[in-house]
């Protein structure tokens, strides 16, 4: 006996319940089928938008992400010519594009200048509170370096809806009723009270995943041929540990993308915000934070924006094709940038032992330090406190009569002279540094009667330790050397260590030569 068309449907999966549903629930997504005589109705119309309005957002919170886009740069604005006024000032905010965790685009076309009354105040869940329930009992902001003592604020902006272009509406019955032409999507912005503590902290690393297990999970045997007889395939098993593994991992991706789940608290409603030119529909928990400010008191007592704000700090950024290029390149890392010896790197031919002690100032000088010419260049500034005499190493590796060994000898640096970086009114960042040796080794190691450079050429490698100085966003200067190139330096990835290696030919007594 035949199935009934609902119980074949059942057996292959179709429907599990077995029933034949004739009102479908489609929660992937809904659009119009047209065809010729099809009714449109204002409902078809919402369908349609509804559908390619969830798939777009569906692809930006799936594919890019949520965070700032571009734009969005905040400054402080006190309007008045030449002194501070806190009663006026304001917060000016460039045109700017944000993506919400839900995937909605905030889109900013202009500029904006916005007053402490323009802002929303919300709580640490996310929901509106009174501006004067929210400023009461603080006190003045004291000391930023004491978190106990100052308090921080998070601007953050949110995706909103108006309503624009009022129609009044006559029904089949002559009533009439009010309806809205359109919906401007727009942009509002709120402050969340925020331990200072935590308003500078980074994203962290979103991927984890446990260890790979099973078959897919082994050595990458795409690389090696294929076994064609039994003693290949024995020799094959034996050498399968030994192979690369594949980076990424046939599991720490797959594990990462399996249990995600982007936007899934996206079904909130939209808060309904009465402002002086209408009403504003604004969903208050999915803010893309901006920036940290401070309030201060003016001269009426009252809260309004102060002139600390840190646009950078607390922003999530989306990541564009372009920038993920860049990052890969190490375009955000500081290299060196030149050296005072560039001729010499790597030479073919070796360098006069005349040139090379110059290199160290006049002779016959009797100096307790010698400031050499020896000096890098970075492409951005350094942090000054990282840079010490252990960043750096001039090693000299003299020939042995008996077996040939090249013996190394260490030349010992004293002390750095750094020069200080443009803008810096501090003095924490440098620009170059040269180095500086203890002059009894330069009257005695280097130009004294039993100097190691008398009887041939000798070899010379300087190091830079890039491990050891951080640039001035805090990462591992990039100075890996490349080939034959003396600078700039760097393989994109932060630290590594410049060696530069040259010749020295002998050295010839001369009249100002210690004797």
């Amino acid at each position: 006996m035949l199935k009934s068309d609902a119980s074949r449907t059942a057996s292959h999966g179709g429907n599990a319940k077995g029933e034949c549903c004739t009102d479908l629930r489609c929660e992937s997504g809904l659009r119009n089928n047209y065809y010729e005589g099809k009714r449109l109705t204002p409902e078809m119309f919402r369908v349609e938008q509804q559908y390619l309005l969830e798939r777009r957002r569906l692809l930006n919170r799936a594919i890019h992400g949520w965070g700032v886009v571009y734009g969005y740069a905040i400054a402080f604005s006190d309007q008045k010519d030449d002194r501070r006024d806190p009663a006026t000032s304001r917060l000016k905010i460039k045109p700017g594009l944000a993506l919400d965790a839900c995937g909605r685009e905030l889109l900013q076309a202009g500029d904006l200048s916005i007053t402490i009354k323009d802002v929303i105040f919300i709580d640490d869940d996310g929901r509106r509170i009174d501006p004067k329930k929210a400023l009461a009992g603080l006190e003045p902001a004291r000391s930023r370096k004491d978190p106990d003592t100052h308090v921080c604020w998070r601007l953050s902006a949110h995706y909103a809806e108006q309503a624009s272009g009022p129609q009044a509406i006559a029904d089949s019955c002559g009533c009439k009723h009010h309806e809205w032409d359109q919906i401007c999507e727009t942009v509002r912005f709120s402050l969340q009270r925020i331990d200072c503590r935590k308003c500078c902290d980074g994203g962290g690393c979103e991927l984890y995943c446990n260890c790979g297990t099973g078959p897919c999970c082994d050595a990458d045997t795409t690389t090696r041929e294929q076994p064609q007889n039994q003693e290949q395939d024995e020799q094959y098993i034996l050498d399968r540990d030994h192979l690369p593994f594949k980076r990424g991992g046939c599991r720490c991706l797959c594990d990462h993308l399996t249990g995600l789940a982007p936007g899934e608290d996206c079904g909130g409603v939209l808060c309904e915000i009465e402002e002086p030119c209408g009403h504003v529909r604004v969903d208050l928990g999915h803010g893309v934070p901006l920036a940290c400010i401070e309030l201060v008191l003016d001269d009426c007592d009252c809260w309004t924006f102060g002139a600390d704000v840190d646009a950078c700090g607390p922003r999530r950024l989306v990541k564009r094709n372009d920038l993920l290029f860049d990052l890969v390149s190490g375009c955000d890392l500081t290299r060196i940038s030149a050296i005072s010896w560039r001729p010499w790197h790597r030479a073919p031919d070796a360098i006069s032992f005349a040139d090379f002690s110059a290199k160290f100032g006049p002779v016959g000088s009797q100096q307790d330090e010698y400031i050499t010419d020896f000096a890098v260049r970075f492409s951005r500034p350094v942090r000054k406190k990282t840079i010490s005499t252990d960043c750096f190493a001039i090693t000299v590796l003299s020939g042995e009569t008996e077996g040939g060994w090249l013996d190394p000898q260490r030349v010992p640096i004293v002390r750095i002279e750094t020069t200080p970086a443009s803008k810096d009114p501090d003095d924490k960042l440098v620009i170059a540094a040269k180095l500086i040796v203890a002059g009894g080794w330069v009257e005695d190691g280097l130009r004294g009667r039993h100097t190691v450079f008398l009887d041939d050429e000798t070899w010379v490698e300087i190091e830079v330790r890039g491990d050891f100085i951080l640039d001035c966003n805090g990462q591992p200067v990039d100075a890996n050397s490349v080939g034959l190139t003396p600078a700039p330096t760097g393989n994109g990835t932060p630290g590594g260590t410049m060696l530069s290696t040259f010749r020295v030919g002998p050295a010839h007594r001369t009249k100002g030569a210690s004797s």
